[in-house]
């Protein structure tokens, strides 16, 4: 435990803070200042990406960017007037050959965290398995450096490669942190502890357990790593595992038939978990030696390939309302206005903060108001439901395979 928190602390606070502080120190030369700047630069970007920022605050991340921000202003309002070239002397060297050495790290670092974000071929299609929120996306995506699930592709882990693309989700507070302290010993310090699951698809349930004793952090179950969980065949050759649930909070029996938004359990910290949290992933058959032994396949929940720091803002199910994909429906919700019960400070605050769409994200957008969004309301926006303008109300259909 002491070790995962001093990791935690070096990786977000201590290195970079130093980093931004070498970057407001003085170099001989512009020519010896602009690679500082770019290494620095692509670290903190690196660290923004990739750093699991649930333990601190999500938010701490932005606080990041701002600190780098002013740290290169700072850095580049000391360099004014110095000469463009100077040859470095004695150990002027060192601070070269750091800058070098982060600039090639931070380069790979990079590379690696886009290439987590393109989308495997042939995903399953699925809906939220969450309501309420926000929820933060721990481990996902398609490279190591995001998602530690990369690591089954290794041989003598054939038999658990079924999670290969696997997500981890845990909950928000507030600030922006998911449970009461760095690293709590009390299940119920953590926020997604007890969060009802629901079903992504509509299908019918494979296999279930549900008897195993939540453990308290940092315990774990290495021989029984799924704990307590339930397995839906969504399609042929599509089966989801929701893993790591409460005990005795599984509400379907093996051969159910489900229907999408269903709940099925709790989330727990059972099986081969540091702490509370929803593992998801799908496989094409139910496994054979172990529930994971299948090959694996990637996921698209509510239209997005979820990986490392992303965040899901589900909709409450209320009778049959439907939000828009949560991502691209940014330009719809501003328009439309709040959610259902939804303050119109918590509005504000997520239009000041919301990041604008990119030209994919706004054709997205276009599309998936075409699809969801038929019908009376006033500006373009669905008709009522739950007592809001923005939300649509039709019955819910079974999400496209």
């Amino acid at each position: 435990m002491l070790v995962l928190i001093a990791s935690t602390l070096l990786s977000l606070v201590v290195l970079p803070l130093a980093a931004l502080y070498w970057l407001t120190r003085q170099s001989e030369s512009l020519a010896g200042w602009g690679p500082k700047a770019l290494a620095v630069g692509g670290y903190v970007w690196a660290t923004f990406g990739l750093g699991g920022w649930q333990m601190l605050s999500y938010y701490g991340r932005y606080i990041l960017l701002l600190l780098g921000a002013g740290a290169a202003l700072l850095g580049a309002w000391r360099m004014v007037g110095a000469p463009v070239w100077s040859l470095p002397r004695g150990r002027q060297w060192i601070g070269h050959g750091v800058a070098v050495l982060l600039l090639v790290a931070s380069g790979w670092a990079l590379s690696g965290m886009y290439r987590g974000h393109e989308v495997p071929p042939d995903p399953v299609t699925l809906s939220s398995s969450l309501r309420d929120g926000p929820f933060y996306v721990a481990s996902g995506g398609s490279h190591s450096l995001i998602n530690p699930h990369m690591k089954v592709a290794a041989p003598d882990l054939r038999e658990w490669r079924g999670q290969l693309w696997a997500v981890d989700v845990v909950e928000l507070y507030p600030a922006g942190n998911r449970a009461r302290g760095l690293y709590p010993t009390t299940l119920s310090d953590f926020a997604i502890y007890g969060t009802p699951v629901y079903a992504p698809c509509d299908g019918r349930v494979e296999a279930v357990t549900d008897t195993l004793p939540d453990l308290v952090p940092p315990a774990r179950d290495t021989a029984r790593k799924a704990g307590n969980y339930v397995l839906l065949r969504c399609g042929p050759e599509a089966y989801v595992m929701l893993a790591h649930l409460k005990q005795g909070s599984v509400d379907v029996d093996s051969g159910d038939s489900v229907a999408a938004g269903a709940r099925l359990g709790a989330i727990g910290n059972s099986g081969n978990s540091w702490e509370p949290h929803l593992h998801l992933n799908a496989q094409r058959g139910p496994g054979a030696r172990t529930v994971l032994d299948a090959d694996p396949r990637a996921m698209v929940l509510d239209g997005r390939f979820l990986v490392r720091n992303d965040v899901i803002r589900a909709q409450p199910l209320r009778g049959h309302c439907i939000r828009p994909f949560p991502r691209e429906s940014a330009l719809l919700r501003a328009r439309c206005g709040p959610r259902p019960n939804e303050s119109p400070f918590a509005f504000r605050f997520w239009r000041a903060t919301a990041p604008l769409p990119s030209r994919r994200g706004r054709q997205r957008e276009r599309e998936t108001t075409r699809h969801w969004t038929r019908g009376p309301g006033s500006r373009g926006c669905p008709s009522t439901c739950s007592g809001s303008p923005a939300w649509e109300s039709h019955p819910r259909r079974a999400p496209r395979r």
